[in-house]
């Protein structure tokens, strides 16, 4: 029997299909991962190469087997209000796809508690076992491989990437964005202070360490209720000349005639974004642009400059979820277990 278009639907309306792997999906515990003292930090252009250790030590130990603070929840404005740099502050955009090393944060992005989200799951396991009944082989396969889907993409895993402030001579605004679920880690260096957080996100991302409720904002598309107000993530603007070096590197005999006008569009589209389009946004110009990892790992970024002697991090004392987010603390065979979504 062929599965009806109907049937097919309704699963592929419950279950957000993607290009996961099943090992991609159970892969790992979730316990912490510490960052290596020699990894190099994304810096601003003009900065010169900097490992972790030249900056901090000590980082906070992140083990699944225990929360280090309450969630703390943080509306996420339909309205797209956001706070704004005050007149004294300075501003940093970072950007990055993914990256960032373990953690044991996981969610589902959509607001919905542990009971609902069971539910649901429930329901779309119950049409997959319905198809399978009705339906051949092939069509009952197939039902599984979505349910299948729907258990492992329902629940992100974030990594952590930590954001180091050095800079003392005036507070600084953090405008942080990604593609992928990130924990951003806060640790501000003796005398620094942060004047406020916004985080855009299209996965969604969490704060620790960060300010209050008052100047945090958070963007994301996945499950968010402000998803037309999300920030765009840009990568560093790179000159026609620099990409059609790089495309002859590879193939003496490339010929750029068909590429040059459009890569030079995309130069202009570029700055434009960083020199007036951010700068309306947020309000102010970024003082640094925190996008490009130089071909390295993208785990640790450097706000201001390098210490004379590398300060102490912190532990982990504040938590903060966007609202659309249910949180969940642990390993990945717990957090499937919480959201109800054991085999």
């Amino acid at each position: 029997m062929v599965m009806s278009f109907k049937k097919a639907l309704a699963i592929l309306s419950l279950i957000g299909v993607t290009a996961c792997s099943p090992a991609d999906l159970y892969s790992g515990e979730g316990s912490g991962e510490k960052i290596a003292a020699d990894t190099p930090l994304v810096v601003a252009d003009g900065q010169g190469p900097t490992l972790m250790n030249q900056v901090s030590v000590g980082q906070p130990e992140l083990v699944s087997a225990q929360l280090p603070a309450v969630f703390e929840t943080v509306d996420a404005d339909p309205n797209c209000r956001m706070p704004r740099p005050s007149r004294a502050a300075k501003v940093a955009y970072v950007y990055t796809y993914g990256g960032g090393v373990k953690t044991p944060l996981q969610y589902i992005a959509d607001g919905a508690d542990a009971d609902k989200i069971a539910a649901r799951m429930a329901m779309t396991k119950e049409i997959a076992k319905q198809v399978s009944r009705e339906g051949g082989f092939i069509e009952g396969a197939i039902a599984r491989e979505f349910a299948g889907f729907a258990k492992g993409n329902s629940v992100e895993w974030a990594t952590r990437v930590d954001v180091l402030v050095t800079e003392t001579e005036a507070p600084v605004f953090l405008v942080l964005t990604s593609y992928n679920a990130i924990l951003w880690n806060i640790q501000l260096a003796p005398g620094a202070q942060i004047d406020g957080i916004v985080v855009s996100a299209y996965e969604g991302g969490a704060i620790a360490n960060g300010t209050t409720a008052r100047r945090t904002g958070f963007m994301g598309f996945d499950g968010s209720p402000n998803r037309s107000c999300r920030l765009d993530g840009r990568g560093k603007p790179v000159p026609s000349e620099v990409r059609i070096a790089g495309a002859k590197e590879l193939n003496p005999a490339f010929d750029p005639s068909g590429y040059k006008e459009r890569w030079d569009a995309e130069y202009r589209e570029a700055q434009k974004f960083f020199a007036v389009d951010l700068r309306q946004k947020i309000g102010k110009a970024p003082t640094w642009l925190l996008n490009d990892a130089r071909g390295g790992s993208f785990q640790a970024v450097l706000v201001g400059p390098v210490p004379s002697e590398p300060f102490a991090q912190q532990p982990v004392t504040r938590l903060q979820i966007p609202s659309y987010v249910a949180p969940y603390w642990g390993t990945r065979k717990g957090a499937f277990k919480y959201f109800g979504l054991e085999s």
